[in-house]
């Protein structure tokens, strides 16, 4: 019975660490006053302009605002093929 109880409790932990980074999200996004819309269209410029220097891997792009004190931080990890240079 523990196993099982230990086996959907990791379950349970991943739906609520999901929960509350889209929380943490949507608080970010308020407290910056940005559009939903406006930061895809952040992302695809950004990407947009990397690409002009590197080829990267799109599929495993990511970006991920984070809050530090009162301070946003946005963070891009662009898996980098090679350079274009």
């Amino acid at each position: 019975m523990q196993v099982l109880n230990w086996f959907f409790q990791r379950k349970n932990e991943s739906v609520r660490t999901k929960a509350k980074d889209r929380m943490r999200l949507m608080l970010i996004h308020d407290r910056l006053e940005l559009p939903a819309d406006r930061l895809s269209s952040l992302e695809e410029e950004l990407i947009a302009v990397v690409s002009r220097y590197f080829d990267i891997d799109r599929e495993t792009t990511r970006f991920d605002l984070q809050q530090y004190e009162r301070r946003a931080a946005l963070i891009a990890n662009f898996p980098l093929l090679r350079s274009k240079c």
